[in-house]
Formats: structure tokens, sequence, C-alpha cells
């Protein structure tokens, strides 16, 4: 029942196409290239441009308030100050690196920072008090007692700061990820939006296939001369299942006593057309029936059933309909065709997807031997 048709779009919809299929290319292709360029700027580039900027505005200040030092004292000072900075850089980040194994900011990141902290200021607390005893005699006169302590302060909170550059870097890496998700589920959700109208178009398409008005008609033409009577009927019939077509062509589910009803008329066409090579029956209990399914969902069930087998009344196709908890049963015994014309295997694919976008429940399908069983999620 189902043709390769190409689906025809309106201008706007194709503008639609076309903007998702540019976001997902940018979100795939481009915005990882300028995260990972973003975050080499930030990762490897950033410290070290700050570490220069903050040496040299000391270096500005030691040269007026130490005017008697030479050029070359103040930039051979200006050199240490910045390789001693960019070493407690390094040895900060080697130590959050280590604690990330044993004590990760998800286990408490303010706990992480003051142990991170802690342990660093141990580290440095030796080689800090040994740089001060060292210079202590090169030191000029102003640098006293209390000049000292404002200095071994000001190294703390620089430490410290250095540790807290972690635990921003913690939460902004935090919210990168956060947005990246929501990036990919807006993507997501476009792409099941295309989807989604792409199956809603294969379904009306199948609806008033040509295949099947064709093959209708064919049949109508032949029960018009030999039995006129029969031909009228068929005509109600078929008046009644484009009718249902048509009042429901805007709804994506409908409650499962109309679809029931519907195909009522549909079977009815069929054994017109198929007599006995065609047994269908249905027996669905009150509490599945105002439960919804999508449209015409019993329609492709049954037509994917009778292209895929033999139909003749000396090897009649049965085909029955139940209901069993929340789903929907239908199940035929297998006479497979050894050639099946206007079939693209995508029917149930297509189904399928349509069902998954609607339910968790996902449609089970019992392919056996002799038998073959579907399970659709009712709605």
């Amino acid at each position: 029942m189902e043709s390769k048709s190409e689906t025809i779009l309106s201008d706007e919809q194709q503008q639609q196409y076309r903007y998702e299929y540019k976001y997902s290319y940018e979100y795939k292709y481009q915005y990882p290239y300028q995260q990972k360029k973003m975050q080499f700027v930030q990762n490897r580039l950033t410290p070290y441009l700050l570490i220069l900027l903050f040496t040299f505005a000391i270096s500005v200040v030691r040269l007026f308030m130490i005017p008697e030092w030479s050029m070359a004292r103040q930039v051979f000072s200006f050199f240490m100050q910045t390789i001693s900075m960019i070493g407690i850089w390094h040895l900060v980040k080697w130590l959050s690196k280590v604690l990330d194994k044993y004590i990760p900011f998800e286990q408490g990141p303010m706990r992480r920072v003051l142990i991170q902290l802690s342990i660093c200021l141990l580290l440095l607390a030796p080689v800090v008090l040994f740089a001060v005893s060292y210079s202590r005699p090169y030191l000029p006169t102003f640098v006293n007692q209390k000049f000292v302590v404002v200095a071994v302060v000001f190294f703390v909170v620089m430490v410290a700061l250095f540790n807290f550059s972690f635990y921003a870097s913690y939460f902004y890496n935090n919210w990168q990820k956060s947005l990246l998700e929501k990036t990919e589920l807006e993507v997501q959700a476009a792409q099941l939006e295309k989807e989604k109208f792409d199956l809603q178009y294969h379904q009306l398409r199948n609806q008033v296939n040509p295949h099947y008005l064709f093959n209708t008609l064919t049949s109508l033409d032949g029960l018009i001369h030999t039995n006129p009577e029969l031909a009228s009927e068929f005509v109600r019939h078929m008046a009644k299942v484009y009718r249902y077509v048509l009042h429901h062509k805007e709804s994506e589910v409908v409650c499962l006593y109309e679809e029931l009803e519907f195909i009522q008329h549909y079977i009815e066409l069929l054994h017109i057309r198929y007599g006995d090579g065609l047994r269908i029956r249905h027996n669905i209990s009150d509490a599945a029936s105002d439960k919804g399914i999508v449209m015409v969902t019993l329609q492709l069930l049954i037509d994917n059933a009778i292209k895929h087998n033999i139909v003749q009344a000396n090897e009649p196709l049965h085909i029955d309909i139940t209901d069993d908890g929340d789903y929907l049963v239908m199940k035929n015994n297998k006479q497979l065709r050894k050639q099946i014309e206007t079939s693209n295997g995508q029917g149930i694919l297509h189904l399928q997807q349509l069902y998954a976008y609607l339910t968790d429940k996902q449609i089970q399908i019992d392919n056996s031997e002799t038998s073959y069983t579907i399970k659709i999620p009712l709605l």
C-alpha cells in the first residue's frame, strides 16, 4: 500500500527544515570546534596571561618604591616572580588533578577547595620561609616585620585565588555541559518534529494511496457489471471509509472504538474483494475501546498482512484482533508471498517511530515460522 513518491513540502516547511538542518550541522560540526578552541584559550593561555599582567603590575609598583635598584635587577626580579608564580600555578594544577581522583568536587565543593588550599599552603610554606630568610639581607630598609606579614597574607590570598579558580572552572564546566545538553535536546526535538511531520505525511498518503484506490475502483468496475446491488453496497462502505479519513485528517490519535467502526467498513470492502480468502475477527474489551490509537493503524496492519501473505479461498488468511492490557494485539497466520509488489519495508518502521514519539511503551513484534503477531500500545 506504500509508494515511493516524493514528499511535497510548502515553502514554509522547507524553510523550517533548512533551519533545522543548519542548527543540527552547527551543533554537530562547528560548535564542538569553537568549544575546543575556547577551552584551549581558557585552560592554557588565560592563566599565563593573568600571571604576566600581575607580575608586571608588581614590577611597576616596585620600580617606584625601590628606585635605587638598577634596571637589570628590576628585570631579573620580574622574571623570577613570573617563574615563581607559574611554578605555583603548576603546583596547584597538579594538586587539583590528583585530588580529582580522591576528593572530587561532587562530594562537596567547599570541602574540596579548603583541603586543596591547606595542602598547597603546607607544600609552599617551607619554600616561602626559605626565600624570606635568604633574601632578607638584600631587602630595602622599609621592609620591616609588618611589611613581611602583609606580604605573606598577600601571598596566601594569591594562592587561594589560584585554588578557587579551579572551583570556578568546575562550575563553569558544569554550566557549559548543561548548555550542551540543552542544545542537544533542542536539536533532537527539532529532528523529532521533522520526523513527526514526515510520518504524518506518510500516514496521510497511505490513507488515499493511489495503488489502493486503483485496486478498489477496479473491483468496483467488475461488480457494476456482475452484481450491481453488491456494487452499491461496495460504494457505501467506500464512502464511509473516506468520510472517516476526511473527518479525522487533522487528528493524530483517535479512540479505538472509532477506529473499529471505520475498520469494519474497510473489512467489508476487503471481504467483497477477496471473498473467503480473507477472514478477519476482532474481539475488543470495553476498557480498551475507550483508549487511544494512532489513526488508521489497523488499516496499515491489515494491509501489511495482506501485502505479505497469500490470500486465496483455498488458503485463507486469518487475522485476529484482540487486546491484552494496554496493548492492541493483531495476529495472522503466515503464508508468505514469493514476490511482494509496492513495498519498501518502511511501513512498520514508520509506525514504530510514530508511537515512540507518542508513548514510552514500544511496539512488540513476534515473528515466528507460522504466525506474525504485533502488539500496539494503546494511548
